[in-house]
Formats: structure tokens, sequence, C-alpha cells
């Protein structure tokens, strides 16, 4: 498995989209100034979600971003916040076909109250 890149999240990426660098994109998909693409990420227990892969039509520079409703739904899902780190795979399996997988790590120590994620008030 290969590192496409690894952040720690902004209010932005957990409240809107989250920013891809730039020199990562090409690694995930090519995409031109203003193209979308859908793009099937494993998580980390085994969940597949289909994330909207597009570039922000701002500027003379690709913004490459994965926004949509399955990410607010992933952030939602994995009470994901500000500061938590994510990291985003790409393997090759059987036939060189290519898939991505994301791994979440959230700060702060986590426990569980009747089954739901808690975090330590901050």
């Amino acid at each position: 498995m290969e590192i496409i890149f690894s952040k720690k999240l902004s209010e932005t990426d957990v409240s809107h989209r989250l920013a891809i660098p730039s020199e990562k994109l090409d690694k995930i998909a090519p995409l031109s100034l203003g193209d979308k693409v859908s793009v099937a990420v494993i998580d980390d227990t085994e969940h597949q979600w289909s994330f909207l892969l597009s570039t922000r039509n701002e500027g003379k520079y690709l913004k490459p971003v994965i926004s949509g409703n399955e990410w607010d739904r992933f952030v939602s899902e994995r009470h994901l916040r500000k500061d938590d780190n994510i990291t985003f795979y790409r393997e090759t399996i059987e036939n060189n076909e290519v898939r991505f997988r994301i791994r979440i790590e959230l700060t702060g120590v986590p426990f569980f109250l009747f089954g739901a994620p808690m975090r330590p008030a901050a």
C-alpha cells in the first residue's frame, strides 16, 4: 500500500470539504480544472464510501477537494472533528486494479458510552 497523503483535519475539512494536496491529485485521478469523478474509498471498518473528487473553479491552479453527501456522512458517522488525522492510501490488487483506503485517527482518547464514541471534554 502506498500512502498518498496524510493530514490533520481543518475546520473546513470537517464542515464543508476535504482539501487534497494539489501535487497528489494525479495519484488519485487525473482531473482538469472543474472536473468531477466519483472515487470508491474503503475505510478501516471495511465500509466502502463513494466520495466526490473535484477541482474547484477558482484561480488558475487546481484545488482538488472531496465533498458532497458521502463526505458529510463519513465525517458524521466517524465522528471526525478538527485536528483529527487521516491518511489516504492507494493499493494495487489482483489484475492491477487500483483501490483506495482511508484511515482515521481521532485526537484525544475516545471512549464508548452505550456504543457511541465519546471524547473527553476539551
